[in-house]
């Protein structure tokens, strides 16, 4: 067949081949609708070098919950029996490891297809590869569809990490132009435009219709394969359907065992072309098509083959093939019994695998299913719901299924197991923001259990508690509970508990001596990560990484956030990975980089079922850039903040808001607003003596005209100025790396120093500190510094002078096309520039573009 219009990615695959053959490895995303010929590049690719390197294939499966490792699974069906045994080792940082050697032991391609329908365990496995491939001889193709990728979908976060990388190269395939379904069609005498109008240039839809010419131009795809299916006899149509249930990768026996006396037309499905032998299996020529077999059947044929696959799977020797695919045929032909037989196992060996997504659903499907369940069966399988939802950080449906299984155990008159379940409730609510009940429902587990021989579960109430403590600054407190817990988990040989109280007993001394608790976190991480708690090696990391951004350790905060976002995502702890984010994002907030910081922020708050605590930090973050940007929406965010952290006893959170409200109001000009907010948590921030909320607060205050008393141990920048030395703490500020902070010292300062205030407020876009500054220079009758040329305040967004030119023109209203018109360019090349200038203004619309570019001095009012 030919291959048209692909020169330029087949090039491209070609350079990367050549690059990993020196041991310089490389990542290709290929990215395309559905039939757009991602398949066909690969396969076009490596035939060209067979024999030249090793080839692997692996495809992910449009199953009811992907199983675990499916790829890879398949990768090492073809010679790398090893693989199976590496996948099953739940320790990722040594059998991630080993799978990369596996791979790479010699110049490798694979071929990892379909990965928007990849289980989690799949993404966090490319992930760490795509990472390292750049010190091995492995080019991973990795492909998926454009189409199928919603905001939210997990494969997004993957992309974004493998795109950072400079090893890795993005390829899109574009559908084919009228002259290249000309060249196809050049001998059936078929009209290009009419058939290119048809099927929008898609290859594989070009191609059937070309097949079927004697039917005339199908109007849907679906059309066209049925159209091909109809020249099957009944026995060869009921083996293709058959074919269609059971997936995209068919293995022959078993669809033989299915067909039962109608096994010999599997032959006559392949001679027609609706399947074919690949790599040992039997598979569509296109998923497109089997989708088309699929939605033709009636849902009582359906139903009919789920069950005949069911049965057929169930039976030896196929029985010994993975739950998950047991369990989608179990769900998909309605078998109840099945379904508590599958379903909860496959959710167990996702959870080992690091599926939590998958875990979740399947314990879910489960649960529909289990009311005649024993009752302790059913509590377990809420408690393994509860604990899946928990690692994909939804706190709501965490807490619903431990509540439910807390009421079973209640029943049963099990007081251990209630407890636990009591301990585990405290901690969903207190990252739902409800820290009054998380206090009461972790207090209610420690007078349970302190009634009971001492154990693993009020070990766990005791961690608990020592953790709520720690997060409401009571950091003695906190030391105390997290040692009585570890004593307890030592005698019950509970490691898991032992690290987690380890864990905060370091955050607590993170506050009081940061050295101390940075080197006892840092060691509880290696020792936790080297026993396999991946989970608490993450939370250490995360608490490292937040308590350094809010103590203004920034180059700290940033290692810490580099190393545990990245190693998170690897093993898809999304809980740890969106808090560190939120954090993040205060970070990049008070170093100046605010385009970076609104889409951390976003990235977070954007986020289905984020626990509150993440999105609280996050909004704070976005609320307080917005305020310091003179946006829009900043009482959207802040409001919403302050809503969600009412019931939380947090000064991590709290302080965060109320800072952030505190200077929204003084920078909208409303000094009583200002004074409220600030007065709102001033004696919680100086009973728990945080340097910096405290410092923050009191700056608010004696702005407002306040007499202030600086305790010794407000932070040094705060305490500078708050004494009138406000070079001092535009010093310090400027060691921080706190660009703002440093400007707005300096304001305070003699007009040389304003003057250099002001230049750093209009390079960041602060406009309202800006414009505030400049009155104030006149009303203490100096002359104000011109601004910035045009091309200077630009910089401020990184926009080029084609972006300014074209900004001009959004700002007058013109449409893209009519910009193309008066600047001589193309339509396409404008509409670039236009994204180009709303992203790199970190705005949603070009009227916002406009008002901001007109605030921020960039164009004339």
């Amino acid at each position: 067949m030919l291959l048209l219009e692909r020169h330029h990615q087949l090039s491209r695959l070609e350079a990367a081949l050549q690059q990993t053959v020196t041991g310089r490895g490389a990542v290709v995303l290929i990215g395309g609708e559905a039939g757009i010929g991602k398949t066909t590049l690969i396969e076009r690719f490596a035939a060209a070098h067979t024999g030249e390197v090793r080839v692997l294939w692996g495809a992910c499966d449009a199953l009811f919950t992907p199983r675990p490792f499916g790829p890879f699974h398949d990768i090492a069906g073809q010679g790398l029996a090893a693989l199976d045994e590496l996948l099953r080792d739940s320790n990722r940082s040594t059998s991630f490891a080993r799978v990369l050697a596996t791979l790479s032991d010699q110049p490798t391609v694979i071929a990892v297809e379909d990965v928007h329908w990849a289980d989690e365990a799949s993404l966090d496995l490319l992930m760490y590869l795509g990472r390292r491939v750049a010190r091995a001889s492995l080019l991973m193709i990795v492909t998926y569809r454009t189409d199928e990728l919603h905001p939210h979908h997990p494969l997004r976060n993957v992309l974004g990490v493998l795109a950072s990388s400079a090893t890795t190269q993005r390829l899109e395939l574009a559908p084919l132009s009228v002259a290249a379904v000309q060249t196809l069609g050049a001998d059936l005498g078929v009209s290009a435009i009419t058939l290119h109008t048809a099927t929008g240039g898609n290859p594989f839809f070009v191609t059937e219709a070309l097949a079927n010419t004697g039917a005339g131009v199908p109007t849907t795809i679906r059309d066209v394969v049925l159209a091909r299916a109809s020249r099957l006899s009944s026995s060869g149509l009921a083996v293709l359907e058959a074919a269609a249930i059971l997936g995209p990768r068919i293995e022959p026996a078993l669809l033989a065992a299915m067909a039962a006396a109608e096994a010999p037309y599997i032959d006559e499905c392949l001679e027609l072309g609706l399947l074919q032998a690949q790599a040992g299996a039997l598979t569509f020529r296109h998923e497109l098509a089997r989708q088309a077999v699929l939605d033709s059947l009636s849902p009582h044929r359906r139903l009919v083959l789920h069950r005949l696959a069911l049965t057929t799977l169930s039976a030896p020797p196929q029985a010994a093939l993975d739950a998950a695919r047991l369990a989608h045929h179990a769900a998909a032909a309605d078998d109840h019994e099945a379904i508590l037989i599958y379903a909860p196992a496959a959710g167990h060996a996702a959870a080992r695998a690091g599926s939590q997504r998958e875990a979740s659903a399947l314990f879910a499907l489960a649960l529909r299913h289990a009311q005649d369940l024993p009752a302790d069966e059913r509590a377990r399988l809420y408690e393994a719901h509860a604990d899946a939802c928990n690692h994909i950080d939804d706190r709501v449906g965490s807490l619903d299924s431990r509540r439910s299984a807390l009421a079973i155990w209640r029943a049963l008159s099990q007081p251990l197991r209630v407890g636990e379940c009591l301990a585990h409730c405290a901690i969903q609510l207190n990252g739902l923001g409800r820290s009054a009940d998380a206090e009461r429902d972790c207090q209610n587990a420690i007078d349970l259990l302190s009634l009971h021989p001492p154990g693993r579960e009020l070990a766990l109430a005791y961690r608990v508690q020592a953790g709520l403590k720690m997060l409401t600054q009571e950091h003695r407190s906190a030391i105390r509970l997290g040692e009585k817990a570890i004593a307890l988990a030592e005698a019950a040989q509970a490691p898991a508990i032992v690290f987690a109280a380890h864990n905060t007993i370091g955050s607590a001394w993170l506050t009081l001596d940061y050295e101390r608790g940075r080197q006892y976190l840092e060691g509880n991480l290696r020792a936790t990560h080297a026993a396999g708690f991946e989970t608490l090696a993450a939370l250490a990391y995360t608490n490292l990484s937040s308590a350094s951004s809010e103590l203004f350790r920034f180059a700290e905060a940033e290692r810490y956030f580099r190393e545990g976002s990245g190693y998170a995502a690897e093993r898809g702890l999304e809980r740890f990975r969106l808090y560190m984010l939120a954090w993040h994002a205060h970070t990049l907030l008070h170093t100046g980089r605010w385009s970076e910081c609104e889409r951390a922020a976003r990235d977070v708050i954007d986020q289905p079922n984020v626990s509150a605590t993440s999105r609280i930090t996050a909004l704070a973050a976005l609320g307080h850039l917005r305020a310091r940007r003179g946006a829009g929406e900043v009482a959207e965010s802040l409001d919403e903040a302050l809503a969600l952290s009412r019931d939380l006893r947090s000064l991590h959170r709290l302080g965060l808001v109320r800072v952030a409200r505190a200077e929204a109001a003084w920078l909208a000009g409303d000094i009583e607003r200002t004074r409220a907010e600030a007065a709102a948590l001033i004696a919680s921030a100086l009973e728990a003596q945080h340097p910096w909320f405290a410092g923050e607060l009191l700056y608010w205050l004696y702005q407002c005209g306040e007499a202030v008393d600086v305790p010794a141990w407000v932070a040094r920048p705060h305490a500078l100025h708050l004494s009138g030395d406000w070079r001092g703490a535009a010093e310090e500020w400027r060691r921080l790396g706190c660009p703002y902070a440093r400007a707005r010292a300096l304001a305070d300062g003699d007009f040389e120093a304003q003057t250099v205030a002001l230049e750093v407020f209009e390079q960041l876009g602060a406009v309202p500190a800006a414009e505030r500054l400049r009155a104030r220079i006149r009303d203490s009758g100096g002359t104000v510094p011109r601004g910035p040329r045009a091309s200077t305040r630009s910089n401020a967004f990184g926009l080029t002078t084609r972006q300014v030119e074209i900004l001009g023109l959004i700002a007058q209203g013109l449409t893209n096309t009519e910009i193309a018109g008066r600047l001589h360019l193309s339509a396409k090349t404008v509409d670039h520039h236009v994204s180009a200038v709303l992203g790199k203004m970190n705005v949603s619309s070009r009227a916002e573009a406009a008002d901001l570019a007109r605030r921020a001095g960039i164009l004339p009012d």
